[in-house]
Formats: C-alpha cells, sequence, structure tokens
C-alpha cells in the first residue's frame, strides 16, 4: 500500500510540474553581445599608441614615410588590417614595387580576382594568432614573416615575404 501512495504522490507531482502556468524560458544568445566582440578585433590593437598614430597618419594621408620605424611583423599586422578595412589604395602603397608588380589600376583588379579572397581568410583563421615572428629563412635583405595559431593539437602557420624599399618593409603580393 506504501509503494502504491508513493507510485501516485509522484505521478501527481510530475502532472503539477506539466501543468505550470509560466513556460519555462529558452536561453537565449544577446546577439549584440555577440556581433559586438566580433567588430572589436583589430590586428593592430596591440601596437604601441605612437606607432597607432603613423599608422592613422598613413591612412589619412597616404604619407608612407610615417612607417619606416615598423618592423616587418607589424608590417604584416598591417597589411591584415587593411585586408579587413578593404583598403586596396594603401595596400599598394606598402606593396614591393618591382618589375612584376602591376600598376596601381592593374593592382586593384588582380587584387580582387587573386588574392582578396585568400588574405581575407588569412585574415580570419589566424584573427586570435599565438605568435607573429620573423622565420629562420629571413635574410638581411628579406625577411620572411611567419603567423601562427593552434588549435588544439594542431598548428597553422602563414608565412609572409617582405623586402626593404625606400627604407620601409614592403609585402611582396606578387
Amino acid at each position: 500500500m506504501v509503494k502504491k501512495l508513493v507510485y501516485v504522490a509522484v505521478i501527481a507531482s510530475l502532472l503539477a510540474a506539466c501543468e505550470a502556468k509560466e513556460p519555462a524560458q529558452q536561453p537565449t544568445i544577446d546577439a549584440d553581445i555577440v556581433k559586438t566582440a566580433a567588430t572589436d578585433f583589430s590586428y593592430v590593437a596591440n601596437l604601441p599608441s605612437e606607432k597607432k598614430e603613423h599608422y592613422q597618419t598613413f591612412l589619412n594621408d597616404g604619407d608612407i614615410a610615417v612607417l619606416q620605424t615598423f618592423s616587418p611583423e607589424e608590417m604584416v599586422l598591417i597589411m591584415l588590417d587593411l585586408v579587413h578595412e578593404t583598403r586596396i589604395d594603401a595596400l599598394y602603397a606598402i606593396t614591393y614595387q618591382n618589375s612584376a608588380t602591376p600598376t596601381k589600376e592593374k593592382f586593384e583588379q588582380q587584387y580582387m580576382d587573386l588574392r582578396a579572397y585568400d588574405l581575407l581568410e588569412t585574415h580570419l583563421m589566424f584573427r586570435y594568432y599565438d605568435q607573429v615572428a620573423i622565420n629562420e629563412a629571413s635574410t638581411p635583405d628579406r625577411q620572411v614573416v611567419q603567423l601562427e595559431i593552434s588549435a588544439s593539437n594542431h598548428n597553422f602557420a602563414k608565412t609572409f615575404a617582405l623586402q626593404r624599399q625606400d627604407g620601409i618593409w614592403k609585402i611582396l603580393l606578387f
């Protein structure tokens, strides 16, 4: 008889729980928080304030001479920031100019056709990079910068070649 009473009590409590007047609230994600976090990222956020000012001057005035004190690693971070901002004019300015480099007009077209997707993919994949450093394959005239990221037991790296031109480390994009 006690078993039947316990059984009836359990069933009654389950039924009472099912008839709750207020439905349980479903968990939600605050889209504004997620959106804000995604847009706050910048490859240049950790640059010293003086270099951020120089970079801003370059963006506003196009004066590339203000980038003379930037290291090859910092130039790679600037390039990735420019990729995100789609500043093709500024990307052209920090691209090493040699006989293979197209004119500014052709650069824009070739960049959009050949490089934009790859560089945007790199921008997104390496946004939480672990390290940016000079690769051992570097020489005094040509620096190879390696961007590294680790996820679980996987390691990924992307390298960029830079060459000094007019006192500024420039990216070899073409």
